[in-house]
């Protein structure tokens, strides 16, 4: 038996792809840039390694591969594409709240008072705000409450194919 795939699916599919996508570039430029510090620390002739740094940084690559395959896999009406995206999920909810301790421009907010931020610091705060956690602690939310519905769960059961 047949099973297709909604406008909702393919929406959710799409998003996956589009969001894994960027957090593959995110995670790519985040651990360029602790390379990039490693090799300034070395060039100084001080042996430290960033690793809560980039630690992060891998977390955000791997968090972009999974939502990637996940949108894959919900294009092909995959069962493994509904539980991956049940772990995108997951992920994009713990790389949000581990952003508060890895990225540096937070530790600003604990020191400083916001309103002494400059318009720099302010516009770099916004930003840092809407990658980390506007845009996908509600998409996780969302991805949540939509592979939990009974439609979208009988979709996606083993033994349906597209």
């Amino acid at each position: 038996m047949e099973q297709e795939r909604t406008g909702g699916m393919t929406a959710i599919a799409v998003l996956n792809i589009i969001f894994g996508g960027v957090g593959i570039l995110n995670g790519l430029y985040l651990a360029l840039g602790s390379f990039v510090l490693m090799y300034e620390l070395l060039r100084l002739d001080v042996f430290q390694i960033p690793v809560a740094r980039l630690a992060f940084a891998l977390l955000i690559l791997a968090t972009g591969i999974v939502g990637l395959i996940a949108g894959i896999g919900i294009f092909a009406l995959r069962p493994w594409g509904r539980a991956l995206s049940l772990v995108y999920g997951g992920l994009l909810i713990l790389s949000s709240v581990l952003s508060f301790f890895a990225v540096p421009i937070i530790a600003a907010i604990g020191t400083y008072d916001i309103g002494s931020l400059s318009a720099e610091g302010l516009a770099r705060l916004i930003i840092f705000s809407l990658i980390y956690v506007v845009l996908p602690v509600p998409y996780a939310l969302l991805l949540c409450v939509v592979f939990y519905k009974p439609a979208w769960k009988t979709t996606f059961a083993k033994g349906w194919t597209a």
